[in-house]
């Protein structure tokens, strides 16, 4: 009797070391599926995706009360090719801008480029949208101007974008 039973708590103790190694590796799988924090307990993977969003609000923008017939406009070629600034002054005449002189840009510019004299911001802002740009990219009048704008509060540089 003696033998068999060695023999039994031989196999015993190896169901019981075979359950054990079974637990052990159930558990590492739940850790390592679970995943666990820095202070050693669970992440919870119930939790909803934490998303962000950024939301800018647009500038607001007051238009003049001027109508675009008082604007006096300078629209200048920039581009280096022809007829654009009497393309563009068309596009400013058909949306009531009376004032409009054109002529030739000494220079080409990748973009066009809206510039305005003091006080005349509004004023360019208005003409940048009967252009179909963007109001808010005029642009104060530099020193010296990129070219003359007589007696005109906005100038245009019309790029080959207003091609």
């Amino acid at each position: 009797m003696a033998g068999s039973g060695g023999v039994r708590n031989q196999r015993s103790d190896t169901i019981i070391g075979a359950v054990l190694v079974g637990a052990a590796l159930l558990i590492g799988t739940v850790l390592l599926v679970k995943g666990y924090r820095a202070d050693g307990g669970l992440v919870a993977t119930s939790k909803a995706p934490v998303t962000s969003s950024t939301t800018i609000a647009a500038p607001t923008t007051t238009l003049p009360s001027r109508p675009p017939a008082e604007i006096v406009v300078a629209v200048y070629n920039a581009t280096g090719g022809g007829l654009v600034a009497s393309k563009n002054r068309g596009v400013l005449q058909a949306k009531g801008f009376t004032q409009v002189s054109i002529g030739d840009a000494s220079s080409v510019v990748p973009e066009t480029q809206i510039f305005y004299t003091a006080g005349a911001k509004a004023d360019a802002q208005q003409v940048a949208i009967a252009l179909g740009k963007d109001p808010l990219l005029v642009q104060a009048m530099p020193a010296p101007p990129p070219a003359d704008p007589g007696s005109a509060t906005v100038l245009v540089l019309a790029g080959p974008d207003l091609a």
